[in-house]
């Protein structure tokens, strides 16, 4: 009698667990959205991140794939993070997504916008994943292109300095202040701040 209660509760145990198995499997190919707040919500943000880009796929979510570029960038996951940046940067609707975005999250007293932000990021991607001076020009230029002209706070050139200076990449530093004196932005605290970074890098 003992064994077949104790046979009785593997089995239950055992079609339980399938249960829930087979409810996390479905769970995650139907309804990625409820898995992507799911795991953030557990603090698993890569995973979440994931979900987000499976969510992205299924409705076009231009917020999950923002979402899915930035937490992949955050994990040091550069080649996914590139690729979904890609997807976002190239949309046409993209710079109507990202006005939207200040619209509804407006951030007071800074003149970052949400794009802004977003190529800030892209541009420390593209810089991990460069491995060629070409390419390493074409990241300056991507921040140059993406950096307003009154050279606000946390751009994507600020971004593009501090991650190079953070890695004493002197040879970088030395192309990105080259190519940076070139421009025509403000010269304001931030950017005479940045330069001065720069040549302290630049052993200049």
């Amino acid at each position: 009698m003992k064994k077949l209660i104790l046979k009785t509760a593997f089995i239950t145990v055992g079609i339980l667990l399938i249960l829930a198995i087979s409810v996390f499997g479905l769970t995650s190919l139907w309804a990625p959205a409820a898995m992507m707040d799911f795991t953030a919500s557990l603090g698993l943000t890569s995973i979440s991140g994931d979900y987000a880009y499976q969510e992205y796929e299924r409705s076009g979510s231009l917020s999950c794939l923002s979402r899915a570029f930035l937490t992949a960038a955050d994990a040091g996951h550069y080649g996914t993070a590139e690729k979904r940046f890609t997807l976002l940067y190239e949309d046409e609707t993209f710079d109507a997504f990202c006005t939207a975005q200040d619209s509804l999250n407006p951030v007071e007293g800074t003149e970052v916008t949400y794009k802004s932000y977003l190529c800030a990021q892209a541009a420390r991607v593209k810089y991990r994943l460069s491995k060629t001076e070409e390419e390493d020009l074409a990241v300056c230029t991507f921040a140059f292109a993406e950096t307003a002209q009154n050279f606000p706070t946390a751009n994507p050139v600020i971004m593009l300095a501090v991650e190079a200076a953070g890695r004493e990449d002197t040879e970088f530093c030395v192309l990105l202040l080259d190519e940076l004196e070139k421009q025509s932005f403000e010269q304001n605290e931030d950017y005479h701040n940045i330069v001065k970074i720069l040549r302290g890098n630049a052993n200049e």
